[in-house]
């Protein structure tokens, strides 16, 4: 009867556990996807992420991937509707212009992104709160391996690796092919011909997207008399993306971001008409050209400044008593919501 009665506390002792464990494991809806330069092109030839019950999603990939740093790429519906959130990434890819394979496995920063997920975004649009839809695996020449979260168009870096190269047989990449060499299947001047030019001009920019990562003090401000700013998008050149309105643009603080790659600008006009214009593909010599003669640790304003009639546009990057004009702009590029 002892022996019953044990094998039934503990019995009901490992259910009690399990059961708190599954509790203790929040889900949220969200797929995985890769991002990767737009002149560097890739393809990931394993890739996962594992879980933190133990399961693992895939990360999709096209087979010729070069959708923008930062950007989503592929996104399969795998899975459950509702995931944990990752903590590992095993990856390994394709540098097609290096002519090279990548491999890394690392342990994700587990507590930084639950806290994100917690925490959530607010969505400019509808003012709710949503939690991160997609988490994006960045991989780069040099075995650059980053990871966003990304939501309610708002995206923040929470992880920076370094692979190691490694050797991929080409029938194991290509088991339908047994005859074509991995020179021949790396080949893409035809399909990505643009990315090809860009070597021949610049060669593989190795440390680029590091150069990408580098933090300053800055706020983007409306100077126009009489209107009032409604929305302010920003994306940076490294990867991250943010939205300020309502209270954020009222508030508008300095902040540590990267270097802008594109603004837009929300504005009410004297009879209460929003008005946009945006900035995209901001010059990359040129705004890292003024970055550069700028202290880091002291704060700067990225000024929109038209006059009453909308007139006389500039973008003025200042830091005290210096003030920078980006040119390279389509000061054209606006429109009525």
């Amino acid at each position: 009867m002892k022996v019953k009665l044990t094998i039934l506390l503990i019995t009901i002792m490992t259910f009690t556990l399990s059961c708190q464990t599954t509790m203790m494991t929040e889900k949220y809806e969200w797929l995985p996807t890769e991002s990767s330069p737009l002149l560097y092109p890739m393809n990931i030839y394993k890739g996962n992420l594992i879980l933190e019950d133990g399961s693992s999603v895939y990360i999709p990939c096209s087979g010729v991937s070069h959708v923008g740093w930062g950007h989503s790429g592929s996104t399969h519906v795998q899975g459950e509707d509702l995931k944990p959130i990752p903590v590992k990434l095993e990856v390994t890819w394709a540098s097609f212009l290096e002519n090279k394979y990548y491999t890394g496995s690392w342990d994700l920063p587990v507590d930084e992104i639950k806290k994100r997920f917690k925490e959530g975004v607010i969505n400019w649009d509808n003012k709710e709160k949503e939690t991160y839809s997609e988490v994006v695996v960045g991989l780069a020449p040099g075995g650059v391996a980053v990871v966003w979260l990304y939501g309610a168009h708002q995206q923040i870096e929470v992880a920076r690796f370094q692979a190691k190269e490694t050797h991929v047989d080409i029938r194991d990449y290509v088991p339908g092919n047994s005859t074509i060499t991995q020179e021949e299947y790396f080949d893409v001047s035809e399909s990505v011909p643009e990315a090809y030019a860009n070597m021949k001009a610049k060669g593989i920019e190795f440390g680029l997207w590091d150069t990408y990562r580098k933090k300053y003090i800055w706020r983007p401000v409306i100077q126009i008399p009489e209107r009032k700013p409604e929305i302010i998008m920003m994306q940076m050149f490294n990867g991250e993306r943010e939205v300020i309105f309502d209270a954020t643009i009222a508030d508008n603080k300095y902040k540590e971001r990267a270097v802008p790659s594109f603004l837009n600008y929300s504005f009410k006009d004297k009879e209460g008409k929003e008005k946009i214009i945006e900035f995209k593909n901001i010059d990359e010599d040129e705004i890292f050209s003024i970055f550069k003669k700028l202290d880091d640790k002291q704060p700067i304003d990225i000024i929109l400044k038209m006059d009453d009639n909308l007139g006389n546009r500039k973008l003025i990057v200042k830091q005290g008593e210096r003030e920078y004009q980006l040119k390279k702009l389509d000061f054209e590029n606006m429109w009525e919501n």
